[in-house]
Protein backbone atom coordinates (compact mmCIF):
# COMPACT_ATOMS: atom_id res chain seq x y z
CA UNK A 1 0.00 0.00 0.00
CA UNK A 2 2.66 2.39 0.48
CA UNK A 3 4.25 1.95 -2.34
CA UNK A 4 1.39 2.70 -4.75
CA UNK A 5 1.12 5.53 -2.46
CA UNK A 6 4.54 6.83 -3.25
CA UNK A 7 3.93 5.91 -7.06
CA UNK A 8 0.74 8.35 -6.89
CA UNK A 9 2.84 11.16 -5.66
CA UNK A 10 6.22 10.39 -8.30
CA UNK A 11 3.50 10.36 -10.97
CA UNK A 12 2.01 13.54 -9.39
CA UNK A 13 5.70 15.24 -9.51
CA UNK A 14 6.44 14.66 -12.91
CA UNK A 15 3.29 15.25 -14.11
CA UNK A 16 3.48 18.59 -12.83
CA UNK A 17 6.94 19.43 -13.93
CA UNK A 18 5.72 18.02 -17.29
CA UNK A 19 2.80 19.77 -17.89
CA UNK A 20 4.08 23.04 -16.47
CA UNK A 21 4.33 24.88 -19.70
CA UNK A 22 2.45 22.72 -22.17
CA UNK A 23 -0.79 22.09 -20.47
CA UNK A 24 -1.74 25.18 -18.72
CA UNK A 25 -5.01 26.78 -19.92
CA UNK A 26 -3.96 29.58 -22.10
CA UNK A 27 -6.49 32.21 -22.14
CA UNK A 28 -6.47 33.63 -25.81
CA UNK A 29 -7.98 30.54 -27.13
CA UNK A 30 -11.07 29.67 -25.33
CA UNK A 31 -14.17 30.01 -28.10
CA UNK A 32 -17.54 30.20 -26.71
CA UNK A 33 -21.05 30.07 -28.25
CA UNK A 34 -23.75 31.12 -26.31
CA UNK A 35 -27.34 30.31 -27.17
CA UNK A 36 -30.06 32.74 -26.30
CA UNK A 37 -32.81 31.08 -28.31
CA UNK A 38 -35.48 28.01 -27.46
CA UNK A 39 -33.74 25.86 -29.86
CA UNK A 40 -31.20 23.02 -29.92
CA UNK A 41 -28.61 24.43 -32.11
CA UNK A 42 -25.89 23.21 -34.16
CA UNK A 43 -22.67 24.65 -35.05
CA UNK A 44 -20.46 24.27 -38.50
CA UNK A 45 -18.04 25.88 -39.54
CA UNK A 46 -16.08 26.62 -43.09
CA UNK A 47 -12.16 28.38 -44.07
CA UNK A 48 -11.86 30.96 -46.20
CA UNK A 49 -15.48 31.08 -47.72
CA UNK A 50 -19.30 31.59 -46.56
CA UNK A 51 -21.19 28.57 -45.21
CA UNK A 52 -22.49 27.20 -48.16
CA UNK A 53 -25.67 24.53 -49.16
CA UNK A 54 -25.15 21.10 -48.34
CA UNK A 55 -26.40 18.33 -45.95
CA UNK A 56 -24.58 18.45 -42.48
CA UNK A 57 -26.49 15.36 -41.49
CA UNK A 58 -24.28 12.50 -40.45
CA UNK A 59 -24.91 9.38 -42.31
CA UNK A 60 -24.05 6.65 -39.72
CA UNK A 61 -25.19 6.83 -35.77
CA UNK A 62 -21.98 7.14 -34.56
CA UNK A 63 -20.89 9.84 -36.77
CA UNK A 64 -24.26 11.71 -35.67
CA UNK A 65 -23.59 11.00 -32.35
CA UNK A 66 -20.32 12.60 -32.38
CA UNK A 67 -21.60 15.46 -34.30
CA UNK A 68 -24.19 16.53 -31.72
CA UNK A 69 -21.41 15.98 -28.84
CA UNK A 70 -19.27 18.24 -30.54
CA UNK A 71 -21.38 21.09 -32.03
CA UNK A 72 -24.79 20.96 -30.30
CA UNK A 73 -25.49 23.68 -27.76
CA UNK A 74 -28.93 23.14 -25.59
CA UNK A 75 -31.06 26.46 -24.94
CA UNK A 76 -30.54 29.16 -22.45
CA UNK A 77 -26.81 27.95 -22.41
CA UNK A 78 -23.25 28.04 -23.95
CA UNK A 79 -20.76 25.80 -25.41
CA UNK A 80 -16.84 26.58 -24.87
CA UNK A 81 -14.92 25.29 -27.80
CA UNK A 82 -11.51 25.64 -24.97
CA UNK A 83 -8.43 25.10 -27.01
CA UNK A 84 -10.20 23.84 -30.27
CA UNK A 85 -8.56 24.13 -33.71
CA UNK A 86 -10.83 27.27 -34.55
CA UNK A 87 -9.38 29.58 -31.99
CA UNK A 88 -5.42 27.60 -32.18
CA UNK A 89 -5.67 28.40 -36.28
CA UNK A 90 -6.80 31.96 -35.42
CA UNK A 91 -4.10 32.50 -33.42
CA UNK A 92 -1.39 30.87 -35.75
CA UNK A 93 -3.25 33.27 -39.08
CA UNK A 94 -4.39 36.33 -37.55
CA UNK A 95 -5.83 37.54 -40.95
CA UNK A 96 -7.76 34.21 -41.91
CA UNK A 97 -11.38 35.00 -42.15
CA UNK A 98 -13.56 31.86 -40.50
CA UNK A 99 -17.33 31.11 -40.76
CA UNK A 100 -19.45 29.80 -38.58
CA UNK A 101 -22.94 28.95 -39.19
CA UNK A 102 -25.92 28.09 -36.97
CA UNK A 103 -28.39 25.54 -37.67
CA UNK A 104 -31.60 24.13 -35.52
CA UNK A 105 -31.49 20.66 -34.56
CA UNK A 106 -34.98 20.01 -35.36
CA UNK A 107 -34.74 21.40 -39.27
CA UNK A 108 -31.41 18.72 -39.85
CA UNK A 109 -32.83 15.38 -37.63
CA UNK A 110 -36.25 16.35 -39.46
CA UNK A 111 -35.07 17.01 -42.68
CA UNK A 112 -33.93 14.92 -45.34
CA UNK A 113 -30.44 16.11 -47.55
CA UNK A 114 -32.15 17.04 -50.62
CA UNK A 115 -34.84 18.84 -48.40
CA UNK A 116 -31.96 20.66 -46.33
CA UNK A 117 -29.88 21.30 -49.21
CA UNK A 118 -32.71 22.96 -51.33
CA UNK A 119 -34.34 24.66 -48.40
CA UNK A 120 -30.94 25.52 -46.71
CA UNK A 121 -32.28 26.00 -43.18
CA UNK A 122 -29.63 28.71 -41.95
CA UNK A 123 -30.11 30.37 -38.93
CA UNK A 124 -27.35 32.81 -38.73
CA UNK A 125 -23.79 33.16 -40.22
CA UNK A 126 -20.39 34.50 -38.62
CA UNK A 127 -17.80 36.23 -40.20
CA UNK A 128 -14.51 36.75 -38.24
CA UNK A 129 -11.04 37.66 -37.85
CA UNK A 130 -8.96 37.43 -34.92
CA UNK A 131 -9.60 40.88 -34.18
CA UNK A 132 -13.15 40.44 -34.03
CA UNK A 133 -12.46 37.60 -31.90
CA UNK A 134 -10.84 39.28 -29.26
CA UNK A 135 -12.91 42.28 -29.67
CA UNK A 136 -15.87 40.41 -28.41
CA UNK A 137 -13.88 38.31 -25.92
CA UNK A 138 -14.28 34.88 -28.00
CA UNK A 139 -17.64 34.53 -27.32
CA UNK A 140 -20.18 35.09 -30.23
CA UNK A 141 -23.93 35.11 -29.05
CA UNK A 142 -26.82 33.32 -30.97
CA UNK A 143 -29.13 35.05 -31.69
Amino acid sequence: MKMKKYRFILFALIFTLFCGGSCKYEEGQRFIIQNNSEQEVMIVNAWYSSITPGCIKPTTKVEYEDFIHSRMIKPRSEKNFERNKFAEYMMEHPNTILYFGVFYRIDMDTMSCEEFKQKFPLKKEWKVTLADMEACDWTLVYP
